[in-house]
């Protein structure tokens, strides 16, 4: 999957005296919302165990302090 999402044409316009841009054509934008669609994923993944350790904490601090 790598090898598709690296399957982009990028190109530089402008010179010494003029701005200079730089552009990229997008050959297979499917590959690239399958991939932020598992880096999503895997974002809410983190979030939910980070959660769930916050919790558990949480519950060990108030059972500690009684």
């Amino acid at each position: 999957m790598l090898h598709q999402l690296l399957n982009v044409s990028i190109g530089i316009i402008g010179g010494a005296d003029g701005p200079t841009q730089v552009f990229a054509a997008l050959d297979n934008m499917d590959a690239i919302l399958q991939a932020l669609n598992i880096m999503g994923k895997g974002m809410l993944g983190i979030f939910v165990v980070i959660g769930l350790i916050a919790v558990i904490m949480t519950l060990l601090a108030k059972v500690g302090n009684k």
